[in-house]
């Protein structure tokens, strides 16, 4: 019983240590005095965890555009469509700034 449970206690730290060496590789430790492609990069992942929330209603498919990345969602509002695109963003290592995707995504109404 002793060595089960060893086993599993172990198993849970490799996994929880793995699932922390994940999160340090992420770019975390840029300070942004760099490039600009990593500040840019952290704006679209930004916006991406920003609009990860969505109520859970539908109103209807909705499409966001920005540039020529597009998603199209049956969402609340244009919540899960906005947060699939900025996903894509961020997925995608688009270097644009915070502002001007803000101001560049145009998603349709609810149909």
């Amino acid at each position: 019983m002793t060595r089960t449970m060893f086993t599993t206690l172990a198993l849970a730290a490799a996994l929880t240590l793995g699932a922390c060496g994940d999160k340090d590789d992420s770019g975390a430790d840029d300070t942004g005095a760099g490039a600009d492609t990593g500040a840019a990069l952290t704006d679209a992942c930004t916006l991406a965890d920003e609009h990860s929330g969505c109520d859970e209603c539908y109103s209807g498919e909705v499409t966001c555009e920005y540039d020529e990345y597009s998603a199209t969602e049956g969402s609340c509002g244009d919540c899960q469509a906005r947060s699939s695109l900025y996903a894509d963003l961020c997925s995608a290592d688009v270097p644009d700034s915070r502002a001007d995707i803000e101001a560049g995504t145009i998603c349709s109404d609810p149909i």
